[in-house]
């Protein structure tokens, strides 16, 4: 008598689900998470005169509990001292390092970490992958050696 009463209540809740699906209490998704991503920036000399040629690398931190950085890009600066990276979609980061080497030889390199904020307004209701857009600016006076 007690089978027949748990082998009904089994079937019962076997029937709800059924009926509400698996979706309704379990959310899967498949995918990777990407954000649109640009960084701008002047590199400019202690004269404020911009620099050209002037390499700008950047590094992700995508594994902040290590000292782990990939490197993103490689970009170099216009005549008018500016550089642009992207808009590209990246793998969603919190921080980045911009590292700006002078190939030259003349100035001395520098690099800050910056943090990443993403805008959502734009991401679309059930686009869960999104997260929206990240912008990055950043300027450099680089100094002689």
């Amino acid at each position: 008598m007690k089978r027949k009463v748990l082998t009904g209540i089994n079937a019962l809740i076997a029937l709800l689900l059924g009926i509400l699906g698996l979706n309704g209490c379990f959310r899967l998704e498949y995918g990777t998470p990407y954000a649109t991503f640009e960084a701008t920036g002047t590199i400019t000399n202690e004269e404020n005169k911009p620099l050209e040629n002037i390499r700008v690398t950047l590094k992700d931190r995508y594994r902040p509990n290590r000292d782990y950085r990939r490197t993103m890009l490689d970009v170099y600066t216009a005549d008018d001292g500016t550089y642009t990276v992207g808009p590209y979609d990246f793998f969603p980061v919190d921080s980045l390092d911009i590292i700006v080497t002078d190939t030259t030889g003349v100035y001395a390199s520098d690099s800050v970490s910056v943090k990443v904020d993403y805008d959502r307004s734009n991401v679309e209701w059930g686009d869960n992958w999104n997260d929206g857009a990240g912008y990055v600016h950043q300027d450099f006076q680089l100094k002689k050696k």
